[in-house]
């Protein structure tokens, strides 16, 4: 779980920092203008999110070439190597990464509705940190529905899929890349030197 947990802690490090100027953004008072400069926001924090998680889908590729070929050197002579499991890429962990992102919002927004719901409906505090936190999504429910009420937290989690989708398939596509390089290697190899056997 750490592994998912680090992995994902750069996404919201860069959610942080967007947040902030999405706070800013929402002082506009121009509809048009408050909503470009809120997708031009979400835009930026995406692009940074997936470039961050193709590299990641590299890397996580080279590793389980790595260790493939730890696991033959195991296989031919038996002896007990070392092998980083964790890091070995996998399609669905790119997913992961997403929503482990979002997991404080999930929390601070179960939090938010028990209390909402049960001991005082006056009491948005939980909700608003969340607001806050992730407010590059939530920055649209304020300029769509206007006037603050409880139910607009909730709007922010349109952050799990967007984010789980931003995580995952550059993941999976930085891996591709990579696989797509090593046939060519292979391939450029078996025309040099033939089928080595």
């Amino acid at each position: 779980m750490w592994y998912f947990i680090k992995q994902s802690f750069m996404s919201f490090i860069y959610l942080i920092f967007t947040a902030v100027v999405a706070l800013v953004i929402m002082t506009v008072q121009n509809f048009w203008l408050r909503l470009a400069l809120s997708l031009l926001n979400l835009g930026l924090y995406l692009v940074i999110v997936c470039a961050t998680s193709y590299k990641e889908g590299e890397l996580a590729l080279r590793v389980r070439i790595s260790n493939d070929l730890e696991r033959k050197i195991i296989v031919r002579t038996g002896e007990d190597r070392p092998l980083k499991l964790k890091e070995e890429f996998k399609e669905w962990k790119g997913f992961i990464f997403g929503l482990v992102a979002c997991a404080p919002l999930v929390i601070m927004l179960i939090i938010h509705a028990i209390i909402v719901n049960f001991i005082d409906p006056t009491y948005l505090n939980v909700g608003a940190i969340s607001a806050f936190i992730y407010a590059d999504f939530y920055s649209f429910a304020s300029l769509f529905f206007g006037e603050l009420a409880s139910w607009h937290y909730y709007f922010s989690l349109i952050a799990l899929p967007i984010l789980s989708l931003s995580t995952g398939i550059p993941y999976i596509l930085g891996g591709r890349k990579m696989e797509r390089q090593r046939n060519i290697i292979k391939e450029k190899k078996r025309q040099i030197y033939g089928d080595e056997n």
